[in-house]
């Protein structure tokens, strides 16, 4: 059923309570939890923490147990709330001696195509 919703929403990332408002009550905030922490561990959805604290979920791409490959942009618009996967590269910068990077988590706010005020020129 998690995976469903996930799936039908392939295009942008959820929340737990996202999550949980779809299935409408059909599987406790406890068992989703843990559905998805055992998504997260087998390579199947990533997490993207914004700057508020809020965790949303997003189907992996070439990601295996244990092993994320999803060093990429996140967008969150501003307006709508939609979080989403942009296809381009995390900045990434050189780290001093001694420190060893295993994930980048990028999220970049502002308004999405759909929700963009006009541009004045």
């Amino acid at each position: 059923m998690v995976m469903d919703v996930m799936q039908s929403e392939s295009s942008s990332a959820l929340s737990h309570s996202d999550i949980e408002q779809r299935l409408g009550g059909k599987i406790d905030r406890v068992t989703i939890y843990r559905i998805l922490q055992g998504f997260c561990d087998d390579g199947i959805i990533h997490k993207i923490p914004d700057e508020n604290g809020k965790t949303y979920y997003a189907l992996c791409h070439d990601c295996s147990e244990g092993h994320h490959h999803d060093s990429h942009l996140h967008f969150r618009c501003v307006s709508c709330d939609t979080v989403s996967c942009v296809d381009a590269p995390a900045p990434i910068s050189h780290l001093p001696a001694g420190y060893s990077m295993s994930g980048v988590s990028c999220l970049v706010s502002g308004y999405c195509p759909n929700c963009s005020p006009d541009v004045v020129e």
